[in-house]
């Protein structure tokens, strides 16, 4: 029965995360069926750790019990790696600024999103609170030269963190790119701004996703990649 409950659970978790990077089923049902499977597989883990343990405690064989719990750790463990701990204890935002008073706006990425995904309108003062409670360090760069040298410093960061480029306007100093998540391919839209200021530049960023309601954090992390690799490579 834990075997059977082991091998559908991974199945589940699996068919998850290739249904929705392929497109085939609905990012609900996908998402759904991939937690379903992830709590189930975490039961089986747990049950089965259990009876590894009693069994050495009456000296007897373990038998499969240990392959089990091994292999049904796997995916809470590769969750638990990429989102860590503290991606369950933030605030359930999807949508990260660096600058809450006047956030970037995007132009090219609302091509991108389809009927149901989240919005790009900015939240406001409820969203702006929920952010700073959370991520009170997160703050526009200032960085010393010109408007193309900043935005030259940013192409560079974009590169090095191989996001895809949707859009540039010159105009406004902006860039628009996207990223995907490492486990379930999810796509998050990015906006950075490069605006003049006294002897230097005010960079600001802005990370949204395009589904679910809660991030897990990452988008806060992307943010705080970019600013790290802008600021060792300045």
């Amino acid at each position: 029965m834990l075997k059977t409950c082991a091998v559908i659970a991974l199945i589940m978790v699996v068919g998850g995360v290739l249904t929705h990077r392929l497109g085939i089923l609905p990012f609900t049902v996908a998402f759904y069926g991939f937690g379903l499977g992830l709590l189930v597989s975490t039961l089986v883990a747990l049950i089965a750790t259990g009876s590894v343990f009693r069994r050495l405690a009456r000296q007897d064989a373990v038998g499969q019990k240990i392959i089990i719990a091994l292999i049904t750790a796997i995916p809470l463990t590769v969750v638990l790696s990429t989102v860590g701990m503290a991606g369950f204890q933030v605030p359930a935002i999807h949508d990260i600024t660096t600058d809450i008073n006047d956030p970037p706006i995007f132009s090219f990425a609302q091509a991108q999103r389809k009927l149901g995904e989240n919005s790009l309108e900015y939240g406001g003062k409820e969203l702006a609170t929920l952010q700073t409670e959370g991520y009170p360090t997160i703050t526009s760069i200032y960085l010393l030269g010109t408007q193309e040298q900043g935005i030259a410093a940013v192409h560079k960061v974009i590169a090095a963190l191989g996001w895809q480029i949707l859009g540039e306007d010159t105009t406004l100093g902006q860039i628009e790119a996207f990223e995907k998540t490492a486990v379930l391919g999810f796509v998050d839209d990015i906006v950075i701004r490069v605006r003049p200021l006294d002897e230097g530049v005010l960079i600001d960023l802005r990370s949204v996703s395009r589904v679910g309601v809660s991030d897990l954090g990452a988008n806060a992390r992307r943010i705080e990649r970019f600013v790290n690799e802008l600021k060792t490579g300045s």
